[in-house]
């Protein structure tokens, strides 16, 4: 076989007719179809008998080249050359790609979205997912990204033997991020390898996803600075003493936190009045924010913990738990595992 490709044509619901070529182009100039460096000469509108154009191993016609009916959603596929004794000389896939926003592969809204990104830090990683719709379950075919609006018309990708890991850099080298597809096709973990956590981000990451089912492609792109998606992990709370608790900022956030600082959101619930934790939100709960990282706890109050990127407006952490547990409870425990007597009852 002399090669393999993949072509791509916008559909927008009328008919759309895309020209294949076997060996070459036609040059109605020269009245001959290019082969390589050399010319077979035919006259103008003749075709060449010895190739024969095949799909699911049915003989379509015969000639060098070949008409690719494409309507809505149909007419993609697998078309073959051949020559006469049946050699096969190219293989071109043909993939619709259908500007239809009713009808997609994914879950979500051009108002909503299709990718949900978010980052844990200012390390430059990210991390984009998405969810299939129940009908419809497609692979990634290509992943372009890159900073900056003006980069992405100069952007060059390429992609390793396993086809999950891809490299995107602009022609400028202001840009140069890479991605790898996870393994359960739901989503990509990217890191800009240009990202200087000093810095002030002047540009957006624009990450496009053309998702393929069947031959059918769809085209799903996000843009953000990093500062609109980061959500810091969980933060780890401590009693200090019977009255107070104390957290401390996750691990996985950058230092030092005078450059990087977080407010808190603190949630108190009063005794058990709440089935849902930390998500409940009812008369019974007060919500507070602060920067500081200490609070006085009351008793029969479950006190609730989230952080945020102090200095933007971005995803809150999950909630931590802290259930208080009386005094007079913790003693008699001790005393029991040191006794070996029955349980205490409040």
């Amino acid at each position: 076989m002399r090669f393999q490709s993949v072509v791509v044509v916008n559909v927008d619901g009328s008919l759309v007719q895309h020209p294949l070529t076997c060996l070459g182009s036609f040059d109605r100039e020269e009245e001959g179809w290019r082969r390589n460096n050399d010319w077979v000469w035919r006259r103008d509108g003749e075709e060449d008998e010895e190739i024969i154009w095949m799909m699911c191993e049915e003989e379509k016609k015969k000639g060098n080249s070949f008409l690719v009916n494409l309507e809505e959603r149909t007419g993609g596929g697998i078309f073959t050359c051949h020559s006469l004794d049946r050699t096969l000389l190219k293989k071109t896939t043909v993939l619709v790609k259908h500007l239809d926003e009713q009808k997609r592969i994914l879950e979500g809204s051009t108002r909503t979205g299709y990718m949900k990104c978010s980052t844990r830090n200012y390390q430059g990683e990210f991390h984009c997912s998405w969810k299939f719709t129940p009908t419809r379950v497609g692979t990634v075919m290509f992943v372009k990204v890159a900073r900056g609006l003006s980069d992405t018309e100069n952007i060059s990708c390429s992609v390793d033997a396993s086809g999950q890991q891809w490299t995107c850099s602009s022609s400028s080298g202001q840009s140069d991020i890479m991605c790898s597809v996870n393994s359960s096709g739901l989503g990509v973990s990217c890191v800009d390898r240009q990202y200087c956590p000093y810095a002030e981000e002047t540009d957006r990451i624009t990450l496009t996803i053309y998702m393929r089912t069947n031959y059918l492609l769809e085209e799903y792109s996000q843009r953000f600075y990093l500062s609109e998606i980061v959500k810091p992990d969980n933060v780890y709370i401590k009693e200090v003493n019977s009255s107070t608790i104390e957290w401390s900022y996750p691990v996985s956030w950058n230092r030092p936190i005078s450059y990087f600082p977080l407010s808190f959101q603190v949630k108190e619930i009063e005794g058990r009045k709440c089935k849902n934790g930390c998500t409940c939100d009812s008369p019974y709960t007060e919500v507070h924010t602060t920067e500081s990282s200490q609070w006085s706890v009351k008793a029969k109050v479950t006190v609730c913990v989230r952080a945020q990127d102090a200095l933007c407006d971005s995803p809150w952490s999950d909630w931590t738990e802290h259930r208080s547990v009386p005094h007079s409870l913790v003693y008699c425990i001790q005393e029991n595992l040191s006794s070996g007597t029955p349980s205490c009852s409040m």
